[in-house]
């Protein structure tokens, strides 16, 4: 099942922490530095970003985002102001497989890389050991239909990329 980003912006609300702008190499130009890995990567503000990426009251409540982070006023998405030429550790990041959210739409949790529930709820995280740890043995497309089925039947709605293929935009 492939990532489509929500752009909720949290994968990238302390990153900070690793990618530290080097200098600017030109008005719309950066050399960013990874601290964890060293890598150094020219990346540019999107043409149709620049001006998302003069306002910088992100940072107001997100002091640690990628400092390439900008909230869309019109859409209030969180957006990537360098998508286009963005590092390779963005590019292969994905935070989850099937988003699940509860009946009122709100996020109750996520199953991100191999089968891993990230719970927000308790009690899906209770339903999930009593109910899906049974599935081990199904492949990966077998596993997800099954799981997205338990989980419709208990009242929850799952997303995908082809029950919203809207939030794979850029």
């Amino acid at each position: 099942m492939p990532f489509f980003c929500q752009r909720c912006g949290e994968c990238c609300s302390l990153m900070s922490q690793i990618h530290r702008i080097e200098h600017q190499v030109s008005e719309h130009t950066f050399e960013l530095y990874n601290v964890y890995n060293g890598e150094r990567t020219i990346v540019r503000i999107d043409p149709d970003k620049i001006s998302l990426y003069e306002d910088r009251s992100i940072f107001e409540q997100l002091p640690e985002a990628c400092p390439f982070l900008r909230r869309d006023p019109n859409q209030k998405e969180i957006i990537c102001t360098i998508h286009l030429t963005r590092p390779e550790l963005c590019r292969e990041f994905g935070c989850w497989r099937l988003l699940i959210l509860d009946p009122d739409g709100n996020r109750a949790g996520r199953i991100m890389g191999s089968r891993h529930l990230g719970a927000d709820d308790t009690s899906l995280l209770e339903f999930w050991e009593s109910e899906v740890a049974t599935f081990r043995t199904l492949d990966d497309d077998s596993w997800d239909r099954a799981v997205i089925q338990v989980l419709e039947r208990r009242g929850y709605q799952v997303m995908t990329s082809e029950t919203n293929p809207s939030c794979g935009r850029r």
